[in-house]
């Protein structure tokens, strides 16, 4: 009896093991149930709400599955990020967390013990959905991933959750979705069903959200940094797009070229084999339309799949075929185009190819066929970090210890990086440089005693980034680069990057920069956060405070100050005190008693007290009335200047093209145009494309608004693009020399260019003499004759350098259309002024050395300036 009861036993635990598992998945929720409809449904988009009771559920519901919160969006709404594995791998996920990140960090291991470590741990793996809020698909299809992983019992499931740690971000931009979704169900049914949304899909930066993986400027970019390089190191980092290079179906890598110097080629051949298996398997399953190589390459550090490579991690996108929304779609096959076009190398688009192996022949596509496209590739990717997981996590450290080792033979960069704040034109600029460097995982070390590195002594306080695993960002980040010449064919027009050729952070922002080849005894204090720079308060006396303008951080000091009540102005000329020479533009405060020390030691600037006033006129500032024009051909410039205004202490008012139309426009002392065509402004959206409320632009009343505005005294501040419309609008003698040139001709996608400044100009006080900007499709401005034109002559204030004007990436044409050439200039208008600025000085939150050229003109428009900063004539 004993052996048939033990056997009977036996069975029951197996068919009980069995079973179970089939049970929680039945108590597991589909994301119909809390939907209401399949997600991919036509006409159907789940919002954020619906998304958060789902995962809630599905957390609530699996043991395989936590949810945790990972901070707030720029409007509140939380961040969550959802782990699923296996239920034992789930309970020791503190473990595999840290093996993770003993292998990227590659410090204090030889291979034994790595190897040894990579079998036991588990592959770190992040797939990612909804960053770019209009290309639904990836946000709807991540709850049915989830679904899938939690609970299917097939091998290939069991097999993932055995071996990885899914680290799902399921929506990257929460608050994006919940707009598109409203205003799509606003729209359905109407002639507007498919309209693009009128408004930013991120508040401040819209499409931009993908352009700020390395300067994580906003609240959603620094939540996901802190998982991706301080918590979880994962191994591979899938960020899901849709924007497919039309017809196909989906992108896959293997990239274009070119490749990045900086990246370890582990790196480009790990993303070949991930990108390889991906176009597998949808040939496997039938799916025709996988494309690869073309359009989207591998340079730049900047975006979500970018900023992992230069972390050892395997970073990459797909780009699955989108129509608009939920709304299906047919294609006819006369509308399949022979060729991806000259930017792909004329790749057919109707034959197969090695890029192109299963061409799309056309037929309808609907969101459900985008989400299952999104699945498959999901799927293969959660199944090669199984398969491969022990590859994976050994090459992390293989690429960290490869790292390690250049840094100490100073291959392809310094042995360390010394950055010496005393050193420093804006010490403020160089410690937002350590901490974008910090938050993207860089050992950054601080000196408690004096050193000597590189011949030079080093005083305490002075930042040092040591030899290290994830040495790429830093160095890809601080060294110029030089963008290969690529031509869409020999002698033809250059074939444009994915993004930026040259973007340097140490550049933009005026960082100076020590690079000390000999290896030197490092400081041992490592630092988590990076301090403000030290402030000071010297000199004696009670009639007020003199401020550097060096600072950008003067510019808030001054916006607080006033709106404390102190009265702050501007010295308008060079003048001495107690032996300092102070230049043009020093901030001179008076009635700021406590306030202006303790906002100096916030801030970290030099303040300096003084018995009796500045032996040189002092203009009294305001606090600038701003009207920041919003058109509805939403603007992501906008709302990058937006951001910055309101980090600065400014207090924009967006004013819409009805508002500008009105006239009412007296009570700003400064209207700003974000970049933008001059015809878009003036033009907008057209008649029949969008609801009539967001249709048209300024058109001429508001040409003639302008006009009236700026001879009566206001200030209008024209950025890139736009310098079109005033110049044009309201006839001045100025030209846009580049405005209507060819790529063949003149071609700066976005690279790093010098500029000569006037900083005796009132608009460029506080800058050094040279600075970069980043030129990504600028603008380059000539005087023309003045005769007869209602404008005075145009003060120049910066120039492009005629000598050695490219800093970094790639400049075609430069030499004959843009070397010394104006790049800034100021016309006199009646009693205002008009500013054309010729690039964007605030450029995606980067380029902290030109902040200024945007900052100086908005105080300025409080105090009146004739072209030289003195009283106007007759004043």
């Amino acid at each position: 009896m004993a052996p048939s009861t033990t056997a009977a036993r036996a069975t029951r635990l197996t068919l009980a093991s069995l079973l179970l598992p089939l049970a929680l998945s039945a108590q597991v929720p589909r994301p119909a149930a809390v939907f209401g409809f399949e997600p991919g449904a036509d006409y159907k988009l789940a919002d954020y709400s619906q998304m958060l009771a789902y995962y809630r559920r599905l957390d609530a519901a699996s043991e395989r599955v936590v949810v945790e919160e990972i901070g707030k969006t720029t409007l509140g709404k939380p961040m969550l990020l959802v782990l699923i594995s296996s239920e034992d791998n789930i309970r020791n996920r503190a473990r595999y967390k840290e093996i993770s990140r003993r292998l990227a960090h590659a410090k204090g291991l030889n291979d034994e013990e790595a190897r040894a470590l990579a079998r036991e741990g588990k592959a770190v793996v992040w797939i990612d959905g909804g960053l770019h809020a209009s290309e639904v698909a990836h946000a709807q299809h991540t709850p049915e991933f989830a679904h899938w992983l939690a609970t299917d019992e097939g091998e290939e499931a069991r097999r993932v959750r055995d071996r990885v740690m899914l680290l799902l971000m399921p929506v990257m931009n929460p608050d994006g979705l919940d707009l598109v979704v409203e205003w799509y169900r606003k729209q359905l049914g109407t002639p507007f069903e498919t309209a693009p949304l009128p408004v930013l899909y991120h508040h401040f930066i819209g499409h931009d959200n993908n352009r700020d993986w390395y300067m994580f400027t906003q609240a959603e970019t620094r939540a996901v940094a802190r998982q991706l390089y301080h918590e979880w190191f994962p191994q591979i980092v899938y960020n899901h797009h849709q924007s497919s290079p039309f017809p196909g179906r989906i992108w896959t890598p293997p990239f274009e070229n070119p490749v990045n110097p900086n990246l370890d080629p582990l790196i480009t051949t790990s993303l070949n084999q991930i990108g390889e298996t991906i176009k597998k398997r949808f040939d496997e399953e039938g799916k025709p339309g996988a494309v690869s190589g073309i359009v989207f390459d591998l340079w730049w550090n900047g975006s979500m799949r970018g900023g992992p490579d230069f972390h050892n991690m395997l970073g990459f996108l797909t780009e699955t075929a989108l129509y608009r929304y939920a709304t299906p779609h047919c294609y006819a096959a006369k509308e399949i185009p022979e060729t991806f076009g000259e930017r792909a190398g004329n790749l057919s688009a109707t034959q197969p190819s090695t890029n192109y192996p299963n061409p799309w022949r056309g037929g309808c596509w609907r969101l459900r066929d985008a989400v299952e496209y999104m699945l498959t590739a999901s799927r293969a990717v959660a199944d090669i970090g199984a398969d491969l997981k022990e590859d994976y996590l050994f090459n992390i450290y293989r690429m960290g210890r490869r790292q390690i080792g250049r840094g100490e033979r100073a291959e392809g960069g310094p042995f360390a990086y010394v950055v010496d704040l005393g050193a420093q034109h804006d010490p403020g600029a160089a410690v937002e440089l350590l901490r974008v460097f910090r938050l993207g995982g860089i050992e950054i070390r601080r000196a408690e005693r004096a050193f000597r590195a590189g011949g030079r002594e080093y005083a305490a306080g002075t930042y040092v980034i040591p030899p290290q695993a994830f040495r790429p960002f830093a160095v890809d980040l601080i060294e110029p680069k030089t963008y290969p010449d690529r031509r869409q064919y020999p002698g033809g027009p250059p074939e444009p990057p994915y993004d930026m050729t040259g973007y340097e952070l140490s550049l933009q922002m005026g960082v100076e920069i020590d690079r000390v080849k000999e290896p030197f005894e490092l400081p041992a204090a490592v630092v988590d956060s990076v301090r403000a720079p030290e402030s000071s308060v010297t000199g004696r006396g009670n009639y007020g405070h003199l401020i550097s303008h060096a600072s950008n951080g003067a510019a808030l000091a001054t916006n607080r100050l006033i709106a404390s009540g102190a009265r702050v102005g501007w010295a308008m000329a060079p003048f001495d005190d107690a032996g300092t020479r102070w230049p043009e533009g020093t901030i001179v405060v008076r009635g700021g008693g406590t306030r202006v020390e303790a906002v100096a030691r916030e801030l970290g600037l030099h303040v300096r007290r003084i018995e009796r006033a500045p032996p040189v006129e002092v203009r009294e500032l305001r606090a600038p009335r701003i009207g920041l024009y919003k058109s509805w051909v939403a603007s992501m410039d906008e709302g990058w200047i937006r951001w910055l205004l309101e980090r600065n202490g400014f207090n924009p008012t967006n004013i819409t093209d009805a508002d500008v139309r009105k006239g009412d426009l007296a009570r700003f002392d400064a209207i700003l145009l974000p970049s933008q065509g001059g015809e878009s402004i003036k033009r907008g959206h057209r008649a029949g494309e969008m609801p009539a409320e967001y249709v048209g632009g300024l058109g001429d009343p508001g040409s003639t608004a302008l006009r009236r505005y700026v001879a009566n005294g206001g200030w209008l501040i024209a950025i890139d693009e736009a310098i079109d419309f005033p110049i044009a609008e309201l006839r001045l003698p100025v030209r846009n020399r580049v405005g209507t040139l060819q790529s063949k001709d003149f071609f700066i996608p976005g690279s790093l260019i010098r500029v000569q400044v006037d900083s005796t100009d009132p608009l460029a006080f506080g800058m050094r003499g040279k600075a970069i900007t980043m030129f990504a499709g600028s603008q380059v401005m000539e005087v023309t004759a003045t005769a007869g034109l209602a404008a005075g002559a145009p003060d120049v204030f910066a120039r492009f350098a005629r000598e050695g004007y490219l800093a970094s990436g790639w400049a075609h044409g430069a030499a004959e259309h843009l070397a010394g050439h104006p790049a800034a200039i100021r016309v006199p208008m009646g009693r205002g002024q008009v500013v054309l600025l010729a690039f964007r000085p605030h450029f995606r939150g980067q380029p902290h050395n030109t902040f200024k050229m945007l900052f100086n003109p908005l105080h300025a428009a409080t105090i009146r300036l004739d072209a030289k900063g003195g009283t106007p004539a007759g004043e």
